[in-house]
């Protein structure tokens, strides 16, 4: 007999992301402070940028295609038609989403923290990386989900401290394109949870998940405190009179990593009884 997960948990997870997504695009968009700090974490990261950089991240689309197309094999190979489906959909509706976020629905407001610039929000390349790798998250076996997720996470840190450092992006933009991918991830995992529920584990209800579940609160916590410790920091130390500042481009390069590691590990937890 089989334990389904609740699907309101994924419903649940996706509203707050959302909710999160949108919060971000406020204050760090359409916000003066949250302008200043972002602009000048990515004005102040680029003494870091790679000779190879622009190559690398030329390659991103290309890659992340071939992980899609290797997930479109998995999902044939485990005959898992719905989730196959949905990875497709996901990476089909999580790239459109950005790209009509970025260049039809959000503006960049001139309030003279940056002067005039175009909207970069939500990032594309994090964007098509991210979902590649929930793709493939979505149609492997769940014991190798925990695995993809974290190499995942690694690769979306790396890319989107490339793109701060290159000078694309600035790390609002790579966190909105986590959450874009995240919410769709989410709401995938709700449909999944109904139609394709794992065996139950055992050792009883609770008492084996105990771990776990404390392991990703206590995660959770973690990269919220440093994130909001590195962005307040930034806040009270910015100074609209220099380009960049050290705080700032600390505080973008932690939130990068919290919100993707944070991803990971909530989509290991929740996924954990969907086959």
């Amino acid at each position: 007999m089989r334990a389904a997960p609740r699907a309101w948990r994924f419903v649940a997870t996706a509203a707050v992301l959302a909710v999160l997504l949108a919060a971000s695009y406020l204050f760090f968009v359409q916000g003066y402070m949250g302008q200043l700090i972002d602009e000048q974490a990515r004005t102040g990261a680029q003494f870091a940028v790679v000779a190879q950089a622009s190559t690398l991240l030329d390659a991103v689309p290309l890659l992340s295609a071939g992980v899609v197309l290797i997930a479109v094999v998995i999902g044939a190979i485990r005959r898992q038609r719905v989730a196959t489906v949905l990875a497709l959909i996901l990476v089909a509706a999580a790239n459109l989403t950005s790209q009509l976020l970025k260049h039809e629905v959000l503006t960049r407001p001139d309030n003279g923290a940056t002067g005039e610039w175009h909207n970069s929000f939500p990032s594309g390349h994090t964007t098509v990386i991210v979902s590649a790798v929930f793709a493939l998250f979505l149609v492997s076996a769940p014991r190798l989900r925990p695995v993809i997720a974290a190499v995942g996470a690694m690769a979306t840190v790396v890319v989107g401290a490339l793109l701060v450092a290159s000078g694309w992006h600035r790390p609002s933009d790579v966190v909105g394109g986590v959450l874009v991918v995240a919410i769709y991830v989410f709401v995938g995992g709700a449909v999944l949870a109904r139609v394709r529920p794992a065996a139950p584990r055992r050792g009883g209800p609770g008492g084996a998940d105990a771990p776990g579940i404390a392991g990703t609160i206590a995660l959770l916590i973690v990269a919220a405190l440093a994130s909001a410790g590195a962005f307040g920091l930034a806040y009270v130390t910015a100074d609209a009179s220099t380009d960049s500042a050290p705080a700032a481009t600390v505080a973008g390069f932690i939130g990068i990593a919290a919100a993707s590691v944070s991803i990971a590990a909530l989509a290991t937890r929740l996924f954990r009884r969907v086959a």
